[in-house]
């Protein structure tokens, strides 16, 4: 299996500090190579969001390393194991957050949106408004937004464009560190065909289409480390141009089984 990939963040147009953290493995092992990528959105005063999405990257890195690696050098990868392994770590977080914040009196919070690839596998691991996509022939969206009007949209109250512009769009019914219990949306899938994943904080969506992501993220295009590189940065500072205000961060993921 050959793997590549790359990413790009900027801080945005107005903001001084990114709050969103990344992470990227790619590793070789006994089984083939192994990807492991992560994104996150902080939310908090001052630097809270950016302490809150780095927490969670260092635990969920943290287990890759360790548990995950065990998994693998005993042969007992399974779809169950890794997510109760994941919800567990994703509540251990929330746990040491809401206690931080509530010693210190604020109130902060992440998203976490996480992909594994093994063998031909694919695993999912999502909470928030970040994002995850996958480009083949098709365009398609593997990450349910946890907001209130994403939530208002499936239940036929707004339609989609309604929501694009909503004033609501940024309220988060669950988050990592403010929320008293988190429901991680866990997916797998089949690495059949040639794909490109994009993993995406929610500043990259608002102002881009899904037929620019298929154009400009297909996999048949992106040849190597640095055109996925060069890719995620133009379409940063297209969003960028077209008047987005927040934190930025696209990571692509280019996976030819």
């Amino acid at each position: 299996m050959e793997i590549i990939a790359s990413y790009y963040t900027d801080v945005g147009r107005t903001k001084q500090i990114n709050q969103d953290s990344l992470s990227v493995k790619v590793v070789n092992s006994p089984k083939g190579k192994i990807v492991f990528a992560i994104v996150c959105d902080g939310m908090g005063g001052l630097e809270q969001g950016e302490l809150a999405s780095k927490e969670v990257v260092v635990a969920m890195n943290r287990w890759f390393d360790t548990r995950f690696a065990k998994m693998v050098a005993t042969n007992t990868v399974s779809e169950e194991l890794i997510y109760t392994q994941w919800r567990s770590e994703i509540d251990a977080v929330n746990d040491r957050l809401a206690d931080y914040a509530r010693k210190q009196g604020l109130t902060l919070g992440t998203t976490v949106t996480a992909l594994l690839t093994y063998q031909n596998q694919y695993y999912v691991c999502h909470v928030g408004d970040s994002r995850l996509y996958q480009v083949g022939n098709v365009l398609q969206r593997i990450t349910v937004d946890h907001t209130l009007v994403a939530q208002e949209v499936r239940m036929g109250i707004i339609t989609e464009e309604q929501a694009k512009v909503d004033p609501r769009r940024s309220i988060l019914l669950q988050c990592v560190g403010a929320s008293t219990v988190v429901e991680p949306q866990f997916d797998c899938g089949e690495l059949k065909d040639a794909v490109t994943f994009i993993l995406c904080s929610d500043g990259f969506v608002h102002l881009v289409t899904e037929e620019e992501l298929q154009q400009k993220f297909n996999p048949g295009i992106l040849s190597d480390k640095d055109t996925i590189t060069s890719t995620c940065r133009e379409m940063i500072r297209l969003v960028m141009n077209r008047g987005e205000r927040d934190n930025i961060t696209v990571v692509g993921i280019v996976v030819r089984p």
